[in-house]
């Protein structure tokens, strides 16, 4: 006998719907409205030209290049003193 190829039943757009819509709000309370936007409603390459926008406005902003994302905290850590 041969598996089945699905092993639920399509969702109706309804079901497609509210999915969206929670994937949303989760977006816009993770990252905000507009990094949701970007995420969810532009194309792969309007998201890369965006972000290339953006790196570009923050370069023109005097934004430190060399921190890392991870590096906060480290940064934290060096500035404050731990208290025992």
């Amino acid at each position: 006998m041969k598996a089945p190829l699905r092993l639920m039943p399509p969702w109706s757009k309804e079901q497609l719907a509210h999915i969206r819509e929670i994937q949303r709000d989760f977006h816009v309370r993770a990252f905000g409205e507009e990094l949701a936007r970007v995420n969810l409603d532009m194309t792969i390459e309007e998201r890369h030209r965006y972000l290339d926008w953006m790196r570009e406005l923050a370069r023109q902003n005097g934004v430190p290049r060399e921190r890392g994302a991870f590096d906060l905290e480290k940064h934290l850590r060096e500035d404050k003193p731990r208290v025992k």
